[in-house]
């Protein structure tokens, strides 16, 4: 009657003749994907009889389709196991790992937007690690506070660099795209950019300041990744770290394959994610 097919980045939904079971009184039915981690409704369409809808993202996105009433006639749930990519399984089972060894994971996220996506929402989802949220931007740091509010979760407004001080931050309309690489954000930002003077933290300073000992590390900086990574001292390097690549130049990539060398790192690199393990 109703099937739903999370394969090739969307979302497929497609309808038989559910008027046979469901009544016409009840047609059409409403589709909407919802993010997992909110509730909101991001997109939805009206669908009837034979007929299909699709949606380009399948990142932690819940299908709900109710009928003209409003009332609940089917929900399918975006599973880490089952849609999650490679990056989201191996730091899940990462995770789990450690816990049946009697140790609690402690991780730490760089450029955690909204919380609304990312590898590491499914741990916060399972309470599978402790987790310190860092965003620069103050529009998605407040909806990350309110979308994790109940998570026990430490989250730190700041801007991460290499090695601090004052930095130009750029940032799109909704602060969704912020980054202090201008390149990048001039490249993929249709809004319009703002940029201010900022204070920053070193990536060293941030990681000693909550303690240290972390078991992995999340990184979406748009463009500032592998400067980050590069500028680790040789204590804060956890055994595992997941990172944004498809903004890399090729200065960049070379001095990241020499890294990965001597910090004795498996390599796992698809779709502008990459991966590094010691597991």
């Amino acid at each position: 009657m109703i099937t739903v097919d999370y394969s090739e980045k969307k979302i497929k939904v497609t309808l038989d003749l559910v008027s046979k079971i469901l009544g016409k009184n009840k047609l059409p039915l409403k589709v909407d994907i919802v993010k997992k981690v909110s509730g909101e409704s991001w997109w939805s369409t009206e669908i009837g009889d034979s007929s299909w809808a699709t949606f380009p993202d399948t990142e932690i996105n819940d299908v709900v389709i109710t009928d003209k009433n409003g009332d609940l006639v089917y929900k399918y749930e975006w599973k880490v196991l089952e849609h999650g990519s490679i990056f989201y399984k191996s730091l899940y089972y990462y995770c789990k790992r450690l816990i049946s060894e009697n140790k609690k994971p402690k991780g730490l996220v760089i450029g955690s937007h909204d919380g609304e996506f990312g590898e590491w929402v499914p741990l916060s989802l399972d309470n599978l690690s402790d987790i310190v949220l860092v965003e620069g931007s103050e529009k998605q740091f407040q909806k990350l506070k309110e979308n994790f509010k109940d998570s026990g979760h430490q989250m730190i407004r700041e801007i991460v660099t290499p090695n601090g001080g004052k930095v130009e931050f750029f940032e799109g309309g909704r602060g969704y795209t912020n980054s202090v690489v201008e390149r990048v954000i001039r490249n993929w930002e249709t809004e319009e950019i703002n940029s201010s003077l900022q204070d920053s933290v070193s990536l060293n300073d941030l990681i000693e300041s909550i303690g240290g000992n972390l078991d992995w590390i999340h990184m979406d900086v748009e463009g500032l990744d592998v400067k980050l990574l590069l500028s680790l001292k040789k204590e804060n390097i956890p055994n595992l770290i997941i990172y944004e690549d498809n903004n890399l130049n090729d200065e960049d990539k070379s001095h990241i394959n020499d890294w990965v060398k001597i910090n004795n790192f498996n390599h796992i690199s698809s779709n502008g994610i990459s991966m590094l393990s010691r597991l």
